[in-house]
This record gives structure tokens, C-alpha cells and sequence, in this order.
């Protein structure tokens, strides 16, 4: 059954105000539009799922939640009357709370992708798999995925805080395939944010043809030296990083559980004094919201400062398990109504220093510029793997001939411990979406500046 946003809000404020007043208990509707096209060689593919909806509800008896999820919030009801005539309150933990707060956002779209129709949006993905593909005969496949979606969450507490906000997302990514000299090798690019169709215009004819010569240079180019030396890492690499380590890093589940190598350190020196990192809401970009899954509004986190780290990344259960009462800053995430909360990251990034590139590349005599990140990971020892697409040689202070993808490993703190120079702003943002394990998929972004760190472990990618 289909019913309107104020019949939704009436039945949800209808349910949480049968709760007794010792519980503390929330409601979440969570709507979800979700269009997905997908162009290769081997043809296209579509995927249109219309508005999947439903409601999430919890409640905390003083040890536990418990949590019932259902597509109908009538049937819910009868489900949650039932949970209350079991339930036995105790008052042994008192969960932190979150200030009421009440609003109503949707984020407006300078031109909605749903007045665009599927078969146009089709045409234009074409579009950009041909003029790839046609670009040069050594552009061998083309791999286009676009993603447009629509959330809608509408969330009220017992605290009496009634939130919604409706979230346009729109997410490309194209891959290449390039056969150069005998050799084949792939190059990536990723255009994300939230809005309307308009976030596509910044991928012009122009940008996509230099997109195709810069995949034949990646496939022309030697492979970069490997040893301990001197690198700077673009934005998209330096946000890998502070996503992989700190991201995932620092995650207040992690904590609890004992499975962080981070937790050691916590208000100790994590790298240099240069260093800040922070986790915080962005406007525009991709992994971008206005509150969590638990209602928290979305604050900005500043997890390393000056290079000590200072924040984890909460729900509210894992708040109040460490006796951290101020530090709910809006990371309980859910990847949908049937999926459960774990602490996350939103838009993961370095912020900026004072340096320019050019200072930074000077004042290496032989090293490093990565490029294009692809992917990385931390492990729970504290060792990183960051693999990029491409990269720079450094000669003499100057960027000489173009290497192909570099991976840098080893001790994530070491690595961080020996950053010299982070270069100003603005900060560069990308991303699509992030799991946790095996599933559990949320949006995300990360992003940064340019970094330098004098000792990484680099080789050939």
C-alpha cells in the first residue's frame, strides 16, 4: 500500500508514542529509486528498480536493541505490540542521547534526472562508449557504468526529533582497455555528486578524448622503480588512504570489539604534525547527508589533528559502550531498512596544508608522483595497500616520464609519520559507494590534497 508522506509521518508518530516512556526507541522509513546502466563490448544492460520502501523499527531495554524491520508500517505496528507485551526493561545502561532536532529537505536538482527518459539516458551512455571507443584503434574496450538514484528517509525517536531529507545521487564510472607495444593496460575515471543531471556536464567531448590519450600513455609507459623513496600522492590517492585507514580504521565497532590496530593510539601521534583528517558532511558530494540512520545530525569529525588521533567514528551504542557521550556526530548508517547500523564514514579526507605542488615536487631528487587511485585497503596489523593507475617519475625536482600503475605498502603509520609537505587547497573528492565485509553498501566519497611523504614502500602497480 501506498500512502502519502503525511500519512507516513502519522503512523510513525503514532507507533512511538505507544512507547513506554522508560524506552528509548526510533522509527525509520527508508525509500530507495535505483536506476543502474551498464556498456561494454558486450552490449548494454539495464537495471530499473522502482521505489523500494519500508520501515525499520528499534527499541532499547537498558542491555540490547531489538529491531524489527517490514514493508508495511501496519503490519509492523502489530509486530512491535507483540515485542512490547515480551520485552523486559533494564535499567542498567543509560543509551547517549542527541538533542531534538525537526526539518524537512529535499536537495533540490538544477535538472531532474527523472523527467530524463531511461532510453535517453541510454543514448548518452552509448555516447560516451563510442566516442572512446572510436577515439583510437588501441582503446580496445570501453566499460561505462552509470548509477542515478533517489533516497528518501524519514526518521522520529522517542526524543521526539522528526527528520526527513530526500538525496539525488548520480555516480559514472568508465574504464579502459588499452593494448600499446605489446603491452594491455586499464585506466579509470570516476564523475560523482549529488544533484540532478547537471552533474554530468563537467564530462565534455574534450575531457573524455584526453581521458583516451592519457589510457594509451598509461599503456606506453615503463613501469616505475620499486624501494623505499620519496612520493607525492594526488587528491584521489591521499583520500584512498585516509579512507582505508581512518575510514574504516577507526570505525567505534572496531573499538569495541578489540580489531583495530588504531586503538592504541588513541590520542597519540598517528602521523605528522602536518596531518589533519577529518570525516565530515560536504555539500554536493556524493556520500553527502544531512543526518544518520539513527537521526544524529551530520557533523564534521576531525579524527586526526595535528597528527594525533583524536575522534572515532560512533553509533550511538558504541558511544555509550566507551563512555563517549559527546562524541555522536552522525555515523550510524544503514545500507537499507533490512540491513543493520554499523558505524561509517560519509566523505573521508585531508585537509589542506600550505604548500603548493610545485614546492613539493622541487624538493624531491628522485621519486614519485601517483596518480589516479584505484583502490586500497588496511589491514587489522596497520599495514596499508594503495594501488593507483598511473604515476610521474620525479627527476631533479621536475616530473619526467610517465610510469604506469604504482602500489605503495607497509606500516600505514610509518608511512603517515613521514609526510613533509601537504599542499593547499581546494580538496578533490570522488567516490561511488563503500561496503563493510561482504555486503552492507552505503554511498561514500573521499578526497584530499597533495601529500609527500618522504619514505614509501613502492612498486610496480
Amino acid at each position: 500500500m501506498i500512502i502519502s508522506k503525511e500519512q507516513i509521518i502519522a503512523e510513525m508518530q503514532d507507533l512511538i508514542n505507544r512507547i513506554p516512556n522508560k524506552y528509548y526507541a526510533d522509527l525509520l522509513y527508508d525509500s530507495m529509486s535505483l536506476l543502474t546502466i551498464k556498456r561494454s563490448n558486450s552490449g548494454s544492460n539495464t537495471i530499473s528498480r522502482p521505489k523500494m520502501r519500508g520501515f525499520v523499527f528499534r527499541i532499547f531495554n537498558g542491555k540490547k536493541y531489538f529491531e524489527i524491520a517490514h514493508p508495511e508500517i501496519f503490519h509492523l505496528k502489530k509486530q512491535v505490540e507483540r515485542l512490547l507485551s515480551k520485552i523486559e526493561f533494564f535499567p542498567n545502561v543509560e543509551l547517549i542521547s542527541h538533542p531534538k532536532h525537526q526539518f524537512d529537505k529535499e536537495l533540490p536538482m538544477q535538472r531532474d534526472f527523472t523527467d530524463i527518459s531511461i532510453a535517453d539516458k541510454v543514448q548518452q551512455m552509448n555516447g560516451y562508449f563510442d566516442l572512446l571507443k572510436s577515439s583510437d584503434d588501441r582503446v580496445k574496450n570501453v566499460f561505462v557504468y552509470f548509477q542515478d538514484s533517489i533516497q528518501e528517509r524519514i526518521f522520529y525517536n522517542t526524543e521526539n526529533s522528526l527528520l526527513r531529507q530526500v538525496l539525488p545521487r548520480i555516480g559514472l564510472q568508465i574504464s579502459t582497455i588499452v593494448t600499446a607495444k605489446g603491452k594491455v593496460d586499464s585506466n579509470k575515471m570516476t564523475i560523482s555528486g549529488q544533484g540532478g543531471w547537471e552533474v554530468l556536464d563537467q564530462l565534455t567531448s574534450e575531457r573524455l578524448e584526453s581521458f583516451a590519450q592519457t589510457s594509451i600513455e598509461i599503456a606506453q609507459a615503463t613501469l616505475p622503480p620499486s624501494g623505499i623513496l620519496p612520493v607525492i600522492c594526488d587528491p584521489s590517492v591521499s583520500g584512498i588512504l585516509a579512507h582505508a585507514i581512518f575510514g574504516h580504521g577507526v570505525q567505534g565497532d572496531t573499538i569495541v570489539q578489540d580489531r583495530s590496530y588504531w586503538k592504541q593510539f588513541f590520542n597519540k601521534s598517528v602521523a605528522s604534525e602536518l596531518v589533519n583528517i577529518s570525516d565530515a558532511l560536504q555539500s554536493g558530494v556524493y556520500g553527502n547527508y544531512l543526518f544518520d540512520d539513527e537521526g544524529v545530525l551530520s557533523q564534521k569529525t576531525p579524527m586526526v589533528e595535528n597528527g594525533i588521533l583524536t575522534h572515532y567514528l560512533h553509533s550511538r551504542m558504541t558511544a555509550t559502550m566507551l563512555d563517549m557521550p559527546k562524541a555522536l556526530r552522525g555515523n550510524g548508517r544503514r545500507q537499507n531498512f533490512m540491513h543493520p547500523i554499523y558505524p561509517r564514514n560519509s566523505n573521508t579526507f585531508i585537509e589542506p596544508g600550505d604548500q603548493s605542488l610545485e614546492e613539493m615536487i622541487a624538493d624531491i631528487p628522485h621519486g614519485l608522483l601517483v596518480e589516479n587511485g584505484d583502490y586500497g585497503m588496511e589491514e587489522f596489523d596497520g599495514s596499508l595497500q594503495c594501488n593507483s593507475k598511473s604515476g610521474y617519475l620525479i627527476e631533479n625536482g621536475e616530473l619526467s616520464k610517465r610510469v604506469t600503475g604504482i602500489t605503495l605498502s607497509g606500516q600505514a603509520r610509518d608511512f603517515l609519520l613521514s609526510i613533509t609537505g601537504v599542499s593547499k587547497g581546494p580538496v578533490d573528492f570522488v567516490g561511488l559507494n563503500s561496503r563493510k565485509g561482504l555486503d552492507e553498501w552505503v554511498p561514500v566519497t573521499y578526497g584530499g590534497v597533495h601529500i609527500k611523504a618522504d619514505k614509501a614502500f613502492v612498486s610496480p602497480g
